[in-house]
């Protein structure tokens, strides 16, 4: 049985997002726990069309909102209700009103793989919230609830790469949980994580499994670029990073340029 009711960490703990649709399913390991990287066409075609949840991830918030409150009385003993209400909130950041109704899910419900969810999308918040310690404990908590979910495990994993601790990062992201599964930000942490320790052969076997249409997203462009100028492929770098997609998320942005203007330097060098 499908779960879908997960959110995932997405790259920066600001309200900007980089872009990470993902329309072939069988690059998604996180698809039967979270419906955040649904592009259009996933969500068109396999997801339930008239599910409220859906409507949020579409970006129609508002209208999914005034459907949840006018099924207030008879849905109000569903035990997805609250959860759902707390995601749709979550995603129009609306942190304050999301925590809340996550937190009433947690006392209605007492099902551990259903905590689970809760727990893991009010350590979403509270990486918002940039208390960083509070997040990794729910993440853990979450996690320890229901120990095969992806997600819970993949941000802690983010979390963990977000401040230098790289190793921690690669034991979780390679556990028997992902074993078996192809996946983009899987792939990419971990070309990521070995890249930071200095392990570039191990890099280079990461960044190759990933499909190369995706290297044009920003924040994998940035860090491919990086992976090459260590190689001393200063021309192959500036091509990637110059065909990057640009992002809205401030901190990548800002990388991405530096990293060009570096190359640029460089070539004029050479």
């Amino acid at each position: 049985m499908k779960i879908i009711i997960l959110l995932f960490f997405i790259v920066s703990c600001s309200s900007s997002r980089i872009e990470r649709k993902i329309e072939d399913v069988s690059w998604d390991t996180l698809a039967d726990e979270t419906y955040l990287r649904w592009g259009e066409e996933r969500l068109t075609k396999l997801a339930n069309p008239s599910h409220k949840v859906v409507q949020c991830h579409q970006g129609e918030v508002k209208q999914a909102l005034n459907q949840f409150r006018s099924s207030f009385t008879s849905k109000q003993n569903d035990q997805y209700y609250w959860l759902h209400l707390g995601n749709c909130y979550f995603l129009n950041d609306s942190w304050v009103k999301a925590e809340f109704y996550y937190r009433l899910f947690l006392d209605e419900n007492n099902a551990q793989t259903m905590k689970s969810v809760a727990l893991n999308n009010l350590g979403l918040i509270y990486l918002k919230y940039e208390q960083w310690e509070k997040a990794k404990t729910y993440f853990t908590q979450s996690s320890q609830l229901a120990p095969r979910f992806k997600v819970p495990k993949f941000n802690l994993a983010q979390l963990y790469l977000q401040f230098g601790h790289h190793d921690k990062a690669i034991e979780i992201l390679n556990s028997s949980t992902f074993y078996g599964h192809k996946d983009i930000d899987v792939y990419f942490s971990l070309a990521n994580a070995h890249l930071f320790k200095g392990d570039i052969e191990k890099s280079k076997q990461y960044f190759s499994l990933i499909p190369k249409e995706h290297f044009s997203r920003e924040d994998i462009a940035a860090t491919y670029a990086l992976f090459l100028m260590k190689l001393g492929y200063n021309k192959e770098a500036f091509s990637i990073i110059n065909r990057r997609d640009r992002s809205n998320v401030l901190e990548v942005t800002a990388i991405s340029q530096k990293i060009e203007k570096v190359l640029l330097q460089r070539m004029k060098e050479e």
